[in-house]
C-alpha cells in the first residue's frame, strides 16, 4: 500500500467540469442549481493508499534496464572521483540510513521521489537535499512543534500550489542545507542554500503581493524558516539584523491575519512559535510589543488552558518590553517612576512564580567525579560549577528560563536607577527597606544567572538510553537555539574576567560549531566583550 497524495473531495461532476465544489450534503450546490443528479462524492480513504506492489516492480525493471542501458553510453565522469566536492557529498548520504522504512519521513520521501539504489554522481546533490530536509524533520520532531511530519505533510511536500507553497519549500529546503552544512563542513552545501535563499525570497516576494496569499500558514512559516536561516548563517554580530527584520516582517503579516489566526491548530501553533521570538528582537531594540501580539496571546490564554502559565508569562515580559522602550523614549519623567514600574513588574514575576502548578518542578544534579561520559552526551560541556537540572519536559525548561531571563532584566533596571539616584546624592532619601531590597537583588540576578547555566546540559543533550519524546532529538539545533537568548543574559551579569562568564562564552561556542549556529558565535564575541550588569553598581548595596 501506497499513498498517493491527497485526492479532490468533490463529486463526480464537479471534478469533470473542474470547478469547485462545496461538498454539501446530500447533494452539491452546484448540482442543486443546474437541477442535475449529484453523483455523490468517492471514498478517500480507498484513494489515498493503493496497492501499487506489481506496479512498483515493473516500474522498477524498466528503471533497472534503463539505468544499464544508460550506463553503458555515458560513463560516470560528471564528478571525478578526486574532485573535493564528490568527496564531501559522499562523506554527506549516509549509505545506512533508509529512507524507505523511516516512518517519520515516509511520505516525504513519497513526495520527493524515491531514492536509486545506487546514486549517479550527478544526483549526489539532491540526494545531499533529500537527507538535509529529513536532518531538518527530525531536528524538531517534539512534541507541539509546528514543524512535525504531519504539518510538513500538509504545507511543504504538496507538488504545484501557490507561491507561497513553493517559498515555503525553498525556505526548508535553504534553512536545512545551511544547517547540515555546518553541522558536516560542507562547503558545497553553502551554495546550495544561499540560492535556495534567493529562491525563497522570489517567490515569498510574489506570494505578498496577494493579501490572501500573504494570511496562509505558508507565507507565515516561509517568513520564521528564513529568520531561522539568518540565526543559523550569521557569524558577525552586525549580521543580527538580517534576523531581525525577518523578524519584523513575520510581525507584520502576523498583524494582517489578525485573531482569525489562532482557530486551526497548525495556525496557533505558528503564533506561538513566533510570538516569543519577537518579544526577544523587541527586548534586544527597546521596542514595544505590538498590540496585535498581545491581543491574541490574550485569546490563546482561553484557548490554551492547559498552558495559561507561559501565556501569561508572555504577557509579563511583554510590559518589561514595553518598558525598556518608554525608558529609551524619555517617557518617564525620573528615576523614581521607573523604579516604580520595574518593581511592578518585579511583583508580578513573583507572583507567577507563587502560582506555579507541581508539574513545573525540576530537580538539580551533581556530576559525579566518576562520570567520564558527561562531556560526550552534553557536546563537550562540562557543567557549571558541576550542577544541572532535569526538567520534566523542554517547554517547562523554556519557560523557566524565559522567567530567569525577564528577572534578571527587570532587577538590573531597579539597580541602575538606584546607581544614579546615588550619583545625584538622592540614595539617602531611600529607605533602609529599599537599599536591603537591591542587595537582595543583587544576590537574586547572580542565582538566577547560574540556574540558566545548570538548565544547559538538558537543552544539549546528545544521548539516553531510554529516550524522552520531549527532549529533541541528538542533532537537534532546537536547545541551542532557545538558549542563546537565556544565555546572552547570564554572561553578561558578572565581569569579563569572572568564571561564568568564561563557561558562557565556552558554551556559545560549543553551540555554534557542533550545532551549526552561527549566531552563538556572534553572541559569543558580544558575552566576552561586555563590561557586565553587576560591576556597575556601587558597593553600597551589598
Amino acid at each position: 500500500m501506497v499513498y498517493c497524495g491527497k485526492p479532490s473531495k468533490g463529486c463526480g461532476e464537479c471534478r469533470s467540469r473542474k470547478i469547485r465544489c462545496d461538498q454539501a450534503q446530500p447533494a452539491c450546490s452546484q448540482c442543486t442549481r443546474a437541477k442535475r443528479d449529484c453523483p455523490g462524492y468517492r471514498d478517500q480513504l480507498s484513494l489515498m493508499f493503493r496497492d501499487e506492489s506489481k506496479s512498483v516492480v515493473r516500474k522498477a525493471i524498466a528503471a533497472s534496464t534503463y539505468k544499464n542501458k544508460r550506463a553503458e553510453r555515458l560513463p560516470r565522469t560528471a564528478i571525478p572521483e578526486g574532485n573535493p566536492v564528490r568527496s564531501e557529498l559522499s562523506t554527506l548520504v549516509d549509505p545506512d540510513f533508509d529512507f524507505n522504512s523511516d516512518p517519520q519521513h515516509i511520505y516525504l520521501m513519497r513526495q520527493l521521489g524515491n531514492f536509486p539504489l545506487e546514486i549517479q554522481p550527478s544526483q549526489e546533490l539532491e540526494a545531499a537535499k533529500y537527507e538535509a530536509i529529513c536532518y531538518f524533520l527530525r531536528s524538531n520532531a517534539l512534541p507541539g512543534s509546528f514543524w512535525t511530519s504531519e504539518t510538513m505533510s500538509n504545507f511543504l511536500m504538496q507538488s504545484g500550489g501557490p507561491a507561497s507553497q513553493k517559498a515555503m519549500q525553498a525556505s526548508v529546503v535553504a534553512t536545512a542545507t545551511a544547517m547540515l552544512s555546518r553541522v558536516r563542513r560542507l562547503p558545497s552545501l553553502r551554495d546550495v542554500a544561499h540560492r535556495e535563499y534567493g529562491s525563497a525570497l522570489r517567490l515569498l516576494n510574489a506570494a505578498l503581493v496577494d493579501i490572501e496569499e500573504a494570511k496562509t500558514n505558508q507565507t507565515l512559516g516561509a517568513v520564521i524558516l528564513l529568520a531561522i536561516y539568518e540565526v543559523i548563517t550569521s557569524r558577525a554580530p552586525e549580521n543580527i539584523d538580517s534576523w531581525t527584520n525577518h523578524i519584523n516582517g513575520a510581525t507584520a503579516l502576523l498583524d494582517i491575519r489578525g485573531p482569525d489566526q489562532l482557530k486551526t491548530n497548525a495556525g496557533l501553533r505558528l503564533f506561538l512559535h513566533l510570538r516569543y521570538q519577537i518579544i526577544v528582537s523587541c527586548l534586544q531594540r527597546d521596542a514595544r510589543v505590538p498590540e496585535s501580539l498581545l491581543e491574541c496571546t490574550k485569546l490563546a490564554i482561553f484557548l490554551q488552558p492547559a498552558e495559561a502559565h507561559g501565556n501569561l508569562l508572555t504577557m509579563i515580559i511583554a510590559k518589561l518590553s514595553n518598558l525598556r522602550s518608554d525608558i529609551r523614549t524619555n517617557t518617564y519623567e525620573n528615576d523614581r517612576e521607573i523604579i516604580s514600574a520595574a518593581s511592578a513588574i518585579e511583583a508580578d514575576l513573583i507572583a507567577w512564580l507563587a502560582a506555579l502548578p507541581p508539574e513545573f518542578n525540576y530537580t538539580t544534579h551533581v556530576k559525579s567525579p566518576f562520570d567520564f561520559t558527561f562531556q560526550k552526551r552534553f557536546r563537550g560541556i562540562s557543567p557549571y560549577d558541576d550542577q544541572y537540572h532535569v526538567y520534566p519536559t523542554q517547554w517547562v525548561c523554556t519557560s523557566w528560563n524565559q522567567y530567569r531571563s525577564a528577572r534578571i532584566i527587570v532587577s538590573e533596571i531597579i539597580l541602575s536607577r538606584v546607581w544614579q539616584l546615588s550619583d545625584s546624592s538622592s540614595l539617602a532619601s531611600l529607605s533602609e527597606e529599599f537599599r536591603l531590597h537591591c542587595r537582595t537583588l543583587r544576590l537574586t540576578i547572580r542565582r538566577l544567572a547560574v540556574e540558566i547555566c545548570r538548565s544547559v546540559p538538558y537543552h544539549l543533550n546528545t544521548y539516553q538510553t531510554e529516550r524522552d519524546p520531549n527532549l529533541p532529538p541528538p542533532e537537534s539545533y532546537l536547545g541551542g537555539l532557545v538558549l542563546l537568548w537565556h544565555l546572552f543574559v547570564a554572561g553578561v551579569v558578572e565581569n569579563p574576567r569572572h568564571g561564568l562568564r568564561r563557561w558562557v562564552v565556552k558554551c556559545l561556542e560549543s553551540i555554534g560549531h557542533t550545532m551549526g549556529i552561527d549566531q552563538a558565535l556572534a553572541v559569543a564575541d558580544i558575552v566576552a566583550a561586555d563590561p557586565g550588569v553587576l560591576p556597575s553598581v556601587t558597593e553600597e548595596e551589598n
